[in-house]
């Protein structure tokens, strides 16, 4: 039942870690995926005494993965963002689309920086108490 966990488990950590490497590369988010699935089911399998032991850790690296989709809003714009302003200006109203995907751009960095810092904390939290030791009353 463990294994299945594990491989459960990496499937979803694999699948955020999938959609946060299509961001900047789409071509090369599939092997990311495939590859990142294997290694997080077998790193999560490994020393693991217990199912709560493996979605533990599932959920700090979920909230890792989580709390890195602000600073990828941040910084892949810079590298990819002058792709829609560009195919922007060819159009005959050139400098209200270029104004529309700007500020449409820097809405949607926004909302997925909050959903992102949100998720990320609620994972943690998630994984700080299945991680704490239950205390027994005597």
């Amino acid at each position: 039942m463990r294994i299945f966990n594990a491989a459960a488990a990496g499937l979803i950590v694999a699948l955020l870690l999938y959609f946060l490497v299509s961001l900047g590369n789409i071509k090369a988010a599939f092997y990311f995926f495939l590859a990142g699935w294997v290694i997080f089911a077998f790193i999560f399998n490994r020393r693991a005494e217990s199912i709560r032991k493996i979605w533990a850790r599932a959920c700090l690296t979920a909230a890792v993965e989580c709390l890195i989709i602000p600073v990828a809003a941040l910084i892949l714009p810079f590298f990819y963002g002058q792709q829609s302003v560009q195919a922007a200006r060819q159009g005959a109203l050139a400098a209200g689309q270029t104004f529309g995907s700007a500020i449409g751009g820097g809405i949607i960095n926004m909302l997925t920086g909050y959903a992102g810092i949100l998720i990320g904390f609620v994972l943690l939290a998630t994984a700080y108490f299945s991680l704490k030791p239950v205390r027994r009353r005597r």
